[in-house]
């Protein structure tokens, strides 16, 4: 078997990263929402209808794709906040392992059992 090891300080980390960055995103979706193509129809008037028509499902599909990247930003963080904390408990659970193991030891050839 081969060696692993993994920076769990890294790990989460990037986790606050993430979720700092799916803040943001959601934070310029609802700006991009908020600055929507309906100000836009009394500059153009009639003659720009569709103009406006075609610029304003433009910017919905593009407001979608804004909130899903923050989706995705949202669930990378959770990942890895969840892996890293994964990682801390079996390698914890692993060294209470084999101090147990240890302690036993110690014990058995304390007695004269070894």
């Amino acid at each position: 078997m081969g060696e692993f090891s993994a920076r769990t300080a890294g790990i989460a980390t990037f986790g606050a990263t993430a979720a700092a960055l799916a803040a943001q995103t959601e934070a310029a979706g609802a700006a991009a929402g908020a600055a929507g193509p309906a100000l836009l129809g009394p500059v153009f008037g009639v003659v720009g209808g569709d103009f406006v028509a075609a610029f304003t499902a433009a910017q919905d599909a593009h407001v979608a794709q804004v909130r899903r990247l923050s989706s995705a930003w949202s669930a990378m963080s959770a990942a890895a906040a969840s892996t890293a904390a994964a990682y801390d408990a079996t390698d914890a659970a692993g060294a209470g392992a084999l101090i147990d193991t240890g302690a036993g030891a110690l014990v058995a050839t304390d007695a004269g059992l070894s």
